[in-house]
């Protein structure tokens, strides 16, 4: 009888050690210290991966917008479809009229004209007092800034004071190794502007204006009538008339080619 009962005991005490273990487990009990919890138990991972550096453009701020070029003006300056001027923010290419102004403009034309441009804002800076738009550049999946300055026809903007950010100042003065190059003119302005705007790249090179001819003076009429105007020395000298002093009839500037007031010596 009494080992009967020890066996039913030991039933039940089994039966009740297996259901409290069930129930413990149900409730996702933290497991005590000095154990480790499994992978499926830990929480998933919230961290992303780095994002990827930012062109100088986007890294001023603000919003970029897509556009079209249709025609570069030289190394930093190009039309758009609408209309609008752009000057690229934080650089200075040659003069288009000198061999380093005509590379550059091959080299804009190459990364400009084959697609679709991105341009960025500089926050507070929106055009110059020309009416151009000042803008970072993303060309071809690069910044336009800073492929050109890498070049010697283009370095960072010293001319005035220079609306890009610091940090791509300063970017931009790291690539820039070799300022720029640019060569002589060898071709005047053939174009005037209507009004008597400066320059809007005044910094730049520019080759002088030709002198205009001199026009000779005209002898005034008294002194073509009569026998005292002679056309040239040959004509004073036939009529006996050479040499000429200055304020003789007869005399006339043209006619002293060393100004030393004797004329057809």
């Amino acid at each position: 009888m009494r080992q009967a009962y020890k066996v039913w005991s030991g039933i039940a005490a089994g039966v009740f050690c297996l259901v409290a273990a069930t129930d413990l487990s149900g409730r996702g009990v933290t497991p005590p210290a000095g154990t480790v919890a499994s992978s499926s138990s830990l929480p998933a991972s919230s961290s992303t991966a780095p994002a990827a550096p930012a062109v100088a453009g986007s890294s001023a701020g603000g919003g970029s917008t897509s556009a079209r070029v249709v025609e570069v003006i030289d190394g930093d300056t190009f039309r758009l479809a609408s209309g609008d001027e752009v000057r690229v923010l934080g650089i200075d290419s040659c003069e288009a009229a000198t061999p380093g102004g005509r590379r550059a403009t091959d080299a804009a034309r190459a990364r400009l004209l084959t697609a679709p441009v991105t341009l960025a804002a500089q926050p507070g800076v929106d055009r110059d007092r020309y009416g151009r738009m000042l803008r970072y550049v993303s060309a071809g999946g690069g910044d336009f800034a800073s492929a050109m300055v890498a070049m010697d026809h283009t370095s960072i903007y010293t001319g005035g004071r220079n609306d890009a950010s610091p940090t791509v100042q300063a970017t931009l003065r790291r690539i820039d190794t070799n300022g720029r190059t640019c060569g002589t003119t060898t071709t005047a302005p053939t174009t005037t502007r209507r009004t008597a705007t400066p320059s809007p790249d005044a910094d730049r090179p520019r080759s002088a204006l030709p002198a205009a001819p001199r026009t000779p003076t005209r002898e005034p009429a008294a002194a073509r009538s009569g026998g005292g105007y002679y056309a040239n020395c040959s004509a004073a000298r036939a009529a006996g008339a050479a040499p000429l002093l200055r304020g003789q009839a007869g005399y006339r500037a043209a006619l002293d080619r060393d100004s030393d007031g004797v004329a057809c010596e």
